[in-house]
């Protein structure tokens, strides 16, 4: 609190220019730390919209696969597989 008060105490007794250039450098410092934080959140946002991806593209291969298992199952029966049905014939 102290140092509060002995800063806003020089700021007074400053120009207005040094009070300009501490209001530039506080608004600059206020959008840097913004401009992180937005990053921050969207590189998080991202790297999770990937790995939902990726989780539905191994849920989607992992389904092909298994149809692929029983159209050859089919195959190797010697049956004819109808792809309008969805079934072995």
């Amino acid at each position: 609190m102290m140092y509060l008060k002995g800063a806003l105490a020089l700021l007074e007794a400053s120009s207005l220019v040094t009070k300009l250039v501490v209001a530039a450098s506080l608004a600059l410092a206020a959008l840097g730390a913004y401009g992180i934080w937005h990053h921050k959140v969207f590189r998080a946002g991202y790297d999770r919209a990937l790995a939902d991806i990726a989780a539905e593209d191994k849920r989607a291969i992992g389904r092909a696969t298994e149809l692929r298992k029983t159209w050859r199952e089919c195959r190797e029966r010697g049956g004819q597989w109808s792809q309008t049905e969805g079934r072995c014939s």
